[in-house]
């Protein structure tokens, strides 16, 4: 019986099954979009202190982000202290650290006033922001609506602003490309600004510096009143003083042009001095340079000068003038004479440099066989008897040659006679 009953429930079962999947699917997927935080996320929690926290509703996933990029949501939202206190869940695997120096602003997302937080992290030397750690009131900010603006006006105002409003939207309508080119024209001007800001911004500690300076100039100049009494008579003084000798000072004013003129002309004439003296000096370095070993190596001449007889240089210079008058004639005579004797000269370096030669190869130049030549001379005379040195050598020829020549032949034939080498035949 109630396996019957189960057989025709079961179409009911399956069907009632699947709608739950369904509604739970989409219920997954209707919080996902709410931003739903789940509860199994690792994060860490922050504390921001704003002037008001209208519009924040905590628990619907309005977001964290950093320079546009979500890094948490908004967990929860008290009162403490007369300032909206948010509790902001922060994801540490996107923003690892916030640091003491941080800054929170509450912005709306859309028309309708979502409320979202932007965050600024800080950096060094501020200290790492602990877990559970609170950005205070002074590093936040908090929008402000225009009826809270109105408000703070009286009614003139309200009514020049309104009026004010009304006349720029009568100026600009129509002329939105024109606003746009005044907008693009005033970037390169918005830049500089920009740069200068960040300029006094960096200059912030040397203007502090500055003030406490002249604050500290300001104490000590008072209390030297005095001092400043005297120094204030001394300069009266030395004015009165001036003013007595106010012809003189016209006098000098008035002969100060020409002379800054003749100056000016000195000064350029000293120009081109200094042009040319430069490369004078530049010649004369090497001189400089070997001048302290002349003069230490003149020493002992000088110290041997004064052993000289002084006295007798007088008739010395005298007696050697004729011999120096004749000096230039004879300079020149030796000048003609020593013409040839250079050309000579160099004729005997060209020989004595082609005998020394040594060609490249194997070959050898003439002062290797002029060794030769003198060993061969020195055994053409080794031959003596008491009359003296004889003459000996050793001549080789063929009858062929001797014979040639008829002239030779009868020659050959009176010295040696008939019966000569050749006698027997040609050899």
């Amino acid at each position: 019986m109630l396996r019957r009953q189960l057989e025709r429930s079961l179409g009911r079962i399956v069907l009632l099954a699947v709608l739950m999947a369904a509604g739970l699917v989409s219920a997954f997927y209707i919080l996902s979009q709410e931003r739903l935080q789940s509860p199994f996320a690792s994060s860490y929690t922050v504390y921001a202190d704003f002037a008001g926290v209208a519009g924040v509703a905590p628990g619907l996933g309005e977001p964290v982000n950093v320079s546009g990029v979500q890094v948490g949501q908004i967990g929860g939202a008290r009162l403490q202290g007369g300032h909206g206190v948010l509790e902001l869940k922060i994801d540490p695997d996107k923003l690892p650290r916030l640091y003491a120096n941080a800054r929170a602003v509450l912005v709306p997302s859309s028309p309708l006033k979502d409320m979202q937080v932007n965050l600024v992290p800080g950096g060094r030397p501020a200290k790492p922001l602990p877990d559970g750690g609170t950005i205070p009131v002074g590093q936040t900010t908090t929008p402000i609506d225009s009826d809270d603006l109105l408000d703070a006006l009286d009614a003139d105002t309200r009514t020049y602003l309104v009026t004010l409003l009304a006349g720029l939207d009568q100026g600009t309508r129509g002329r939105g490309h024109d606003v746009n080119a005044l907008f693009r024209a005033l970037g390169p001007t918005m830049d500089q600004v920009r740069r200068v800001g960040d300029v006094l911004a960096a200059r912030r500690r040397q203007i502090k510096r500055l003030v406490t300076n002249l604050s500290l100039l300001s104490r000590a100049a008072g209390a030297k009143d005095r001092e400043i009494a005297t120094v204030v008579e001394s300069g009266n003084a030395m004015l009165g003083a001036l003013a007595e000798q106010d012809g003189a000072l016209r006098s000098s004013i008035g002969q100060l042009p020409p002379t800054l003129r003749t100056l000016r002309s000195t000064l350029g004439h000293t120009t081109q001095l200094a042009d040319l003296l430069s490369p004078t000096l530049d010649a004369l370095l090497p001189t400089a340079r070997r001048l302290g070993p002349t003069l230490r190596g003149s020493r002992p001449l000088f110290e041997g000068g004064g052993l000289l007889p002084v006295a007798e240089v007088g008739p010395f210079v005298d007696a050697i003038l004729p011999l120096a008058r004749s000096l230039p004639a004879t300079t020149g005579a030796l000048a003609q004479a020593a013409g040839p004797q250079t050309t000579a000269f160099r004729v005997i370096e060209g020989f004595v440099n082609e005998l020394a030669y040594q060609p490249p190869g194997d070959a050898h130049s003439f002062l290797y066989w002029l060794a030769w030549f003198g060993h061969n001379a020195n055994s053409v005379v080794s031959t003596e008897d008491p009359n003296g040195a004889l003459i000996r050598g050793l001549t080789l020829f063929s009858c062929t040659s001797l014979t040639a020549e008829p002239a030779v032949a009868a020659v050959v034939k009176a010295a040696l006679g008939p019966t000569g080498p050749c006698a027997g035949g040609t050899r």
